[in-house]
């Protein structure tokens, strides 16, 4: 072999070592990655996993506390009492009133072609068999007569309006809006009758229920209720509880609980809210803290940073 292969094999094998050591570290640093992102998890784990068992202990001992769902229940540490929350009426109210409901999904999204028209149209014959079909036996309602006669009234105000439109085959938005206008001083007695039924039935038990209870656990207790989002504020249980407990209500003992349902996960709800609570209180010195997303107190000025601002409006300049 000459100078010259030499030279080049040389050259050769350096590049070759160098491409093995550089191989090498890649493999290093990506097994070093994997093994840091397995200890950040396993890190993680642990850290949720004692804030959870704290949590379940805290929740355990969240007794006596008062949970309103479809009843009212009182769950101690010896037990639970359940006390009835079945207003006569209620339900039947609230029902017949969901043919509004049922008018407003025929006609939603508004149909924009033949396949949509017969879709509504499908629809509306539906509700309007439904509604003759229940009237045949609406009589049979444990109702006084009197309601009885407003329920056949608005429900028949909703037969003819289908009934027209189906025979005519054309209809406009102007004419669902002046057909649920017809409706609606009918659909409004029917709800405030449905919400005093509600309300009544609700004083019954929760005064008995807090009557069953001591002074101590009455000034302990947590009061959970539930319901869907977009009713936490103007809600009939809230504004009834805002009547009766006001010191409850300000002293965060009254808990809304969104879209939990079943004694458990109720009972889980306050074990949580607490659990937040401590957290806030050790970690900031403010319990309601953690109601606010973690990074919401600096969110507006960083935003201000990568969101340039645009030209105001006229408006807002005079």
């Amino acid at each position: 072999m000459g100078v010259f292969d030499t030279l080049r094999a040389t050259i050769a094998g350096s590049f070759l070592a160098a491409a093995v050591l550089a191989g090498a570290g890649t493999g290093v640093a990506a097994a070093d990655g994997k093994k840091a992102e397995e200890a950040l998890r396993n890190f993680d784990r642990a850290m949720l996993s004692i804030l959870r068992r704290g949590q379940a202990e805290l929740t355990a001992r969240t007794r006596p506390v008062m949970l309103i769902a479809r009843d009212v229940t009182v769950v101690t540490q010896d037990g639970e009492t359940t006390y009835p929350r079945d207003g006569k009426g209620y339900n039947e109210l609230k029902t017949v009133s969901h043919v509004l409901l049922g008018i407003i999904g025929a006609v939603t999204p508004w149909p924009q072609d033949d396949a949509g028209k017969a879709r509504m149209k499908t629809e509306f014959a539906v509700i309007r068999t439904e509604i003759r079909t229940f009237l045949s036996a609406i009589d049979g309602l444990d109702l006084p007569a009197d309601t009885i006669a407003k329920q056949r009234e608005m429900l028949g105000m909703a037969d003819m309006f289908i009934d027209e439109w189906l025979s005519a085959e054309t209809l406009t938005r102007a004419e669902v809006s002046a057909a649920i206008n017809r409706m609606r001083p009918v659909w409004s007695a029917n709800m405030r009758d449905a919400a005093r039924v509600e309300l009544e039935a609700l004083h019954r038990a929760v005064t008995a229920a807090r009557d069953d209870l001591s002074a101590d656990d009455w000034q302990r207790i947590y009061v959970v209720s539930h319901g869907g989002p977009d009713v936490r504020a103007v809600n009939v249980v809230r504004l009834y509880l805002q009547r009766v407990m006001p010191g409850k209500m300000d002293a965060g003992q009254v808990l809304f609980a969104v879209d939990t349902h079943g004694k458990d996960k109720m009972i889980d709800y306050a074990g949580y809210v607490r659990m937040q609570r401590i957290v806030g209180a050790w970690a900031f010195g403010d319990p309601k803290r953690m109601e606010v997303d973690l990074l919401g107190y600096e969110a507006g000025a960083i935003l201000d940073e990568i969101i340039p601002a645009s030209t105001p409006e006229k408006a807002y300049l005079e």
